[in-house]
């Protein structure tokens, strides 16, 4: 706990020096973001498995920075595991020891320990609640189940963004559910219709 303490304090301090930049704390804070929204907007519409993952690291890792940015470590840190999980689930049709269920359990708990190490406020619960999903979301191969697992992760962050108040997060996890909902009704609506229909 001491050291989870210290960094916490090393964060703060480092927030409250970049916030002496001015503007140009808030040009870096929301360079991170815009990067991120075109990066996770892009992700559900692409179909291969491990471009789709790597689109979503890369969006994790400027969402990582943004919330350190941000002095919030219970986010950063879910965003964090986020990316080291999903470098592991991308071996999963490559290599036998990253399909086992276990790191999707390990993954869980990570989640939820750091999370709990994390807790500040009450709507820290959002941001947990994410991480948790996106463990599920990136472990199952079947693309359907990942959309939708995808879109109830996504609606944990829209929770987190909004009672956080942080704007641009809101309107990447807005676009984010948005098109994780698009991607649900062409690929897997849309076809279930004309399906049914021959």
């Amino acid at each position: 706990m001491y050291n989870l303490l210290t960094v916490a304090d090393f964060v703060s301090a480092t927030v409250q020096s970049l916030k002496s930049l001015g503007v140009w704390y808030l040009v870096i804070l929301n360079a991170f973001g815009v990067i991120a929204i075109i990066l996770k907007v892009t992700e559900f519409q692409l179909k291969k498995r491990s471009t789709v993952i790597l689109f979503a690291l890369l969006a994790a890792l400027c969402w990582v920075m943004y919330f350190l940015l941000q002095g919030d470590l219970t986010s950063a840190f879910t965003c964090f595991i986020g990316v080291i999980q999903g470098l592991i689930f991308l071996q999963r049709e490559k290599y036998k020891w990253a399909s086992s269920v276990l790191w999707l359990y390990f993954f869980v708990i990570i989640q939820i320990v750091s999370g709990v190490l994390c807790f500040k406020e009450w709507h820290d619960i959002f941001a947990i609640s994410a991480g948790v999903l996106n463990a599920f979301a990136y472990f199952v191969i079947s693309r359907k189940k990942y959309r939708v697992l995808g879109f109830a992760c996504l609606f944990a962050w829209v929770l987190n963004s909004t009672f956080k108040f942080y704007p641009l997060a809101f309107v990447n996890d807005l676009f984010e559910c948005i098109s994780a909902l698009i991607a649900i009704i062409r690929f897997d609506i849309i076809p279930s219709i004309k399906k049914s229909k021959n």
